[in-house]
């Protein structure tokens, strides 16, 4: 990863971040600086974080893709909720090629996992955005001309962005945050809007690296600047900044802290989409829109819908509860095959075929904040609160004729159910391999993962070198500080 300082003239000169030199000589005089003035860091904010190109304003910055950075596959593979795509699993096994889906699929540990990784698109689109989105808005907004409120706006909105994509990076490429070893544990760079080109970043431990991550969320509060309500949900609002806070201390076991910024997130938006209002238990059409739905906060995705991706068998038999709506009346599966076809050659693994349902692979929900809130109450010993909270998610996703409340005693209960809910919540995104590994640094809530193929066990351990991805070869080649973490 190169440490870049960008003028405003090199940014719009770069033709991987301009659709044509018409779109910039439309604002202002070719040869000017165009970054002089507030309204030109809006159009660097309108960035399309996700694959489809109709889903944010023309600007700029909306014709530049982020979409692979945001793939879950790799990591849903990792956790067993889903296979790589078309890809053929049985032959995947024969081991003719010891790729890294034949790792993960397997989870040997043998094989030398950095050798594979010639290129991250997680890695490198989310620098791209840390510098070429955050970094030159931070870097701009108090010398750019025009209204100072907006400006102020602008720039919390890319504190919180550098704050988020640094916390994906971190908790993909490096050990969870555990209290007692994260001082010294290998982390990322930190990348700041002064970063020089000539030198090489520095790699922060995990904990310099969240002492960061917490210091741009400050620092985007102290503006008092962000909107309640976002532009759309690729631009950050107050609940957002609020929902990364909350993950961002949970994941550092604050519980009671992540618990009042969850709080804070869902009295700005507590929206929650009942799948009961989906035919054929309801009257609405089962359709979530990729960008718009209510429930985003912000919304980075991989292109938009789960279309043919195979879900692991073992989450249909262990998570799903009877009565789900989706999975027992909705059923979008490939319709006129056996229930054991599944295109990657996995009996019992269903394709999701067409059904227009949108995921937000990398953004956050109400979900999310309400699965933070529900965890953190149990916590702080709260239980019947977590339970509360667990069971309005329940009643929303199970047919009402089966729904029953669940009831527990204990946080070991209640993280039970919660662990439950959240499986299934959180299937085609990134935060079920966030949690598990958060999860594993506890004695108490780690769990071994089991994954049959077949009729063969493997099984993921939860300290395997594994739950830490390599450093790509298009980073460590050029940054002899860029050690592997695991």
């Amino acid at each position: 990863m190169k440490k870049i300082i960008f003028c405003s003239i090199i940014l719009f000169s770069l033709t991987f971040f301009l659709p044509g030199c018409s779109k910039f000589t439309d604002i202002t005089p070719k040869g000017s600086n165009i970054l002089n003035r507030v309204s030109d860091l809006d159009l660097v904010l309108n960035y399309n974080f996700s694959y489809n190109s109709n889903v944010t304003p023309t600007s700029l910055a909306g014709t530049t893709s982020a979409g692979d950075a945001f793939n879950p596959v790799d990591a849903e593979t990792l956790v067993d909720d889903c296979y790589p795509v078309a890809i053929n699993i049985t032959n995947l096994l024969s081991g003719a090629t010891r790729d890294l889906n034949y790792t993960l699929v397997t989870y040997n540990e043998s094989i030398d996992r950095k050798n594979l990784a010639t290129n991250d698109a997680k890695y490198e689109k989310m620098y791209f955005i840390i510098n070429n989105v955050a970094n030159v808005v931070i870097q701009n907004a108090d010398i750019a001309s025009g209204d100072r409120t907006k400006a102020n706006q602008y720039k919390a909105e890319a504190y919180i962005i550098r704050a988020y994509m640094h916390y994906l990076l971190v908790n993909f490429y490096a050990k969870a945050y555990n209290p007692a070893t994260a001082a010294t544990d290998g982390g990322i760079p930190y990348v700041k809007e002064d970063n020089i080109i000539s030198v090489p970043n520095t790699k922060s431990t995990v904990a310099q690296v969240y002492i960061n991550i917490l210091a741009d969320i400050d620092a985007a509060f102290a503006l008092n600047s962000l909107p309640t309500t976002p532009v759309n949900n690729m631009r950050v609002g107050l609940g957002f900044a609020y929902a990364v806070k909350a993950q961002v201390l949970i994941a550092m076991h604050n519980y009671t802290d992540a618990l009042t910024a969850a709080n804070a997130s869902l009295a700005i938006n507590s929206t929650l989409i009942d799948n009961n209002t989906y035919v054929p238990v309801g009257t609405t059409v089962f359709s979530k829109p990729i960008l718009t739905s209510p429930d985003n906060l912000f919304y980075a995705a991989y292109k938009g819908y789960p279309t043919l991706i195979t879900i692991s068998p073992d989450v249909l038999a262990n998570y799903f509860e009877p009565g789900n709506v989706i999975n027992d009346y909705i059923k979008p599966y490939y319709p006129s095959v056996p229930a054991s076809f599944s295109i990657c050659g996995v009996t019992g693994a269903p394709l999701w075929y067409t059904a227009p349902y949108a995921i937000n692979t990398a953004g956050l929900t109400t979900s999310d904040t309400y699965l933070i809130k529900a965890e953190c109450l149990a916590r702080t010993q709260d239980v019947p609160g977590a339970m509360t909270i667990i069971n309005s998610i329940r009643k929303k996703r199970i047919v009402a004729s089966v729904y029953t409340p669940l009831s527990a005693t204990t946080e070991a209960q209640a993280i039970g159910y919660l662990k439950k809910t959240a499986r299934v919540e959180n299937l085609f995104g990134f935060k079920t391999y966030l949690n598990m590994k958060r999860w594993n640094t506890e004695d108490a809530y780690k769990e071994t993962i089991t994954r049959t193929v077949n009729g063969v066990t493997y099984q993921l351990k939860p300290d395997s070198p594994l739950w830490i991805f390599p450093f790509p070869q298009s980073a460590t080649n050029y940054n002899t500080n860029l050690t592997q973490n695991y």
